[in-house]
């Protein structure tokens, strides 16, 4: 457990199979809290640095920023561990008490990577806090304010650290890698939604922001760069659309026009890889549908 902010700790959930690419942020005041537990195969690796840190009782929250199986997957066995509710969307309850559907269709999109990440297992309902726009939940030194943020996934939610001024993005602002920043658009992706979220996370008072993948960025300018990333994406997918190409014509193009994306192909990340071409059947789907 890497200590990255005062009361903010980041732990390598995915270390198993790829490090730095998923990471879980434990936030630790008076009670504790896990932002984004990762992957069920992952969950081992938590449990292990929450009683290595002597924390493990504290945790009162396991804050899923949405339900995708690399973000949530763990909450299922965290849950049997620690006296900690299931902090979810309302339309990500039900995937939560009964995740085969989702583990179904996980299968489909992520192919064998959904073996490694793990199949999420139910959860029981008295155990799930469908957490609604604004909630807050007092931590006992500051307060995590919980904001809808559709776009990515209409289940999404980023947390929002208020004296601290963290925003816990996940997904929300894309992948952020070595100082890099892409969209994750998997489909079904909503470019107006996904808009609109980050015009409001914009709004905040952020210092840090947060990455599910991967770690901390200073500063709230990312926010505008992958605000800026998404309608530059979006111009391409669309004339890839007009001009019958396919997901390969439009990860070709770019490549071409943004050079931080040709950077991170040269990286030797196998499943960060894979974000991006989900991202791009996403983006491509919108603009054909448009």
């Amino acid at each position: 457990m890497e200590k990255v902010l005062e009361n903010v700790y980041l732990v390598d959930t995915f270390s198993y199979a790829e490090k730095g690419t998923i990471s879980a942020y434990v936030v630790d005041f008076e009670k504790a809290a896990i932002i984004d537990p990762g992957a069920a195969n992952g969950a081992k690796i938590l449990l292990e640095e929450l009683e290595k840190a002597g924390i493990k009782d504290k945790v009162e929250y396991l804050m899923n920023t949405h339900i995708h199986i690399d973000h949530a997957g763990g909450s299922s066995i965290l849950v049997k561990h620690l006296n900690a509710k299931v902090v979810v969307h309302p339309k990500g309850v039900k995937h939560i008490v009964n995740p085969e559907k989702l583990w179904q269709a996980s299968k489909v999109v992520l192919k064998e990577l959904a073996d490694t990440y793990g199949k999420p297992e139910p959860v029981s309902e008295d155990k799930i806090i469908a957490v609604e726009d604004g909630q807050r939940f007092d931590l006992g030194g500051d307060t995590i304010v919980c904001y809808h943020a559709p776009g990515h996934a209409p289940h999404m939610v980023v947390y929002y650290l208020e004296n601290s001024k963290v925003l816990f993005s996940s997904d929300s602002v894309g992948c952020y890698f070595d100082g890099m920043v892409f969209p994750t658009t998997p489909p079904p992706f909503s470019y107006e939604d996904a808009l609109k979220s980050l015009e409001r996370m914009m709004e905040l008072d952020v210092k840090y922001v947060a990455f599910t993948h991967f770690g901390i960025a200073k500063g709230k300018d990312i926010l505008k760069k992958a605000y800026d990333k998404i309608v530059m994406w979006c111009e391409v997918a669309r004339e890839v659309a007009k001009s019958g190409g396919d997901v390969k014509e439009f990860m070709k193009r770019i490549v071409e026009v943004d050079k931080e994306v040709e950077k991170f192909t040269k990286m030797n990340k196998s499943v960060a890889y894979g974000f991006l071409e989900i991202s791009a059947m996403g983006m491509l789907d919108y603009a054909r549908k448009k």
